[in-house]
């Protein structure tokens, strides 16, 4: 009976969740941010900062912005984007971007890797028409300057009681790339991708990316140690099938925080099936983030309508775009008082 119990339990053992790093929330629990993006990350308005109903700012940072030269990250200027929100006694949470896309509007969008990585051997696919370097995360040189690079992150950051969590999603929202622009605009960039090889060789498939998603989970699980980790979902791959409940379930077995980038007003109407009833299930163990599919207006709706999508989602951190903060606080350019009340009414039903 015993031998039998014994294998019984290596079983169970060699299929179960590794146990999640001591990484408890901090406070706040819930709140909105404010996307500081691109030049919204040097945030010198003070009204912005002091408005009551935005608890913090999300930053994004670009390898190749931070670590121009091979071992010597420079953190001066991330450092000068969060000083004015913890002196002000808010928090902040920080999204290291590793896959980007050239149509968007900075220079440094389009090589989110250092050039030297390229030098070092690693691979990567071009997009011509954009003129975006995309790395293949299975390369093992990539690889492993990428999470060298996290671990150099977590020596800095790790201990700051400020940063609220970090976004350390693989890939672009664990997609290979960018769909929302790159696949959108030139759908035959895919074929192009699948059959670039690594520097072992290796090109794409849908098991080897699921398997490359997961690596990548491992290795930020493991690099800290206090910091809350954010994996943001997506489909998860090339062709399909759609992977997010399984990524999101292996993160939620090591303690992430989940979400995803595209809330509008209209989303998740139905939370009975789906990416959505998964969501709902996570809420009862982590916090869920979600950010604005865009800017109010428009297919994101207003600012109120993505206010109670958030609501019926059970969010805990809404990811506000800038523009949307600025006009919902007093005395700023184009304020209106509808944003204001939007604002309010998110920063009440989140911290429920």
């Amino acid at each position: 009976m015993r031998t039998a119990a014994l294998i019984t339990w290596i079983a169970l053992s060699a299929t179960a969740p590794l146990p999640a790093a001591a990484r408890p929330p901090r406070d706040p629990g819930a709140g909105i941010l404010y996307y500081a993006k691109a030049d919204h990350a040097f945030a010198d308005n003070a009204a912005v900062i002091a408005n009551p109903h935005v608890c913090g700012a999300l930053f994004q940072v670009i390898w190749s912005e931070v670590e121009k030269e091979k071992g010597k990250p420079d953190w001066s200027e991330i450092d000068r984007w969060i000083a004015p929100w913890l002196k002000a006694g808010k928090r902040v949470a920080i999204r290291i971007m590793w896959c980007t896309s050239g149509n968007w509007p900075k220079p440094y969008y389009k090589t989110p890797t250092p050039s030297w990585v390229w030098r070092e051997g690693a691979k990567f696919v071009l997009h011509p028409p954009s003129r975006t370097e995309i790395p293949l995360p299975w390369d093992p040189i990539y690889k492993g300057h990428a999470w060298r690079f996290l671990e150099a992150f977590a020596a800095r950051y790790d201990d700051n009681p400020g940063i609220l969590f970090l976004d350390v999603t693989p890939g672009a929202e664990t997609n290979p790339f960018r769909f929302g622009t790159i696949a959108k605009t030139d759908p035959g960039f895919k074929e192009t991708y699948e059959r670039a090889r690594a520097s072992d060789g290796r090109s794409y498939d849908d098991d080897l990316w699921l398997a490359t998603v997961k690596e990548w989970i491992d290795a930020a699980d493991r690099t800290f140690k206090r910091t809350p980790l954010l994996v943001t979902l997506n489909m998860g791959g090339l062709r399909g099938p759609d992977r997010s409940v399984e990524i999101g379930d292996y993160c939620v077995g090591r303690g992430f925080y989940v979400g995803q980038n595209g809330l509008a007003g209209q989303s998740y109407k139905d939370v009975s099936s789906g990416r959505a009833a998964a969501f709902a299930r996570w809420s009862k163990s982590t916090k869920l983030f979600f950010e604005m599919v865009a800017g109010s207006g428009g297919r994101t709706g207003t600012l109120m309508e993505v206010m109670k999508a958030a609501e019926r989602i059970r969010c805990s951190f809404l990811n506000v775009y800038p523009e949307d903060v600025i006009r919902g606080t007093p005395g700023q350019p184009r304020f209106e008082p509808a944003h204001a009340e939007a604002l309010a009414y998110g920063a009440r039903v989140l911290a429920r």
